[in-house]
């Protein structure tokens, strides 16, 4: 949940517009992985903002390089949460 910031509600729980945008990593590609990127409208008009991301290495050369790759993942998470928050 790294850079998360927003709750998971519905609009019973008090959301009222929730626009969401999903990716994942195509076959043939060096990771394996999914990112999604979350803005909420809640009923007092707070926006919250999230970005979940979640992979792994899907060719053996992508193993070297991964530790690089969750550092990077990382700080787009917090760099663009700083951003929505400006």
């Amino acid at each position: 949940d790294d850079g998360y910031a927003a709750a998971n509600g519905s609009p019973g729980d008090g959301v009222k517009d929730r626009y969401s945008f999903a990716h994942g990593c195509l076959g043939g590609h060096l990771l394996s992985g999914e990112e999604s990127f979350i803005l909420e409208r809640r009923s007092d008009d707070s926006v919250w903002y999230g970005v979940r991301t979640f992979s792994r290495p899907a060719h053996p050369l992508a193993l070297a390089s991964y530790p690089i790759v969750r550092v990077l993942q990382r700080r787009f998470a917090r760099d663009s949460t700083r951003a929505m928050a400006e």
